[in-house]
């Protein structure tokens, strides 16, 4: 696996964790790592297709 892809991972699930567990305990802090959730899946998902691609059409 890619080690770029490995700390994506990595970050979305802790964000995506502790956005969970802040979610009735603490609005501000389960809005502020929802958004860091937001930010690092959206940076899995592209560099997820870009190396699929890469894979798909090799050069």
């Amino acid at each position: 696996m890619d080690p770029r892809l490995a700390q994506l991972l990595q970050k979305t699930s802790l964000y995506g964790t502790l956005a969970k567990f802040y979610e009735h305990i603490d609005p501000e802090k389960h809005i502020y790592f929802y958004k860091k959730h937001i930010k690092y899946e959206m940076q899995l998902v592209q560099l997820y297709w870009a190396l699929h691609s890469r894979e798909d059409y090799p050069v």
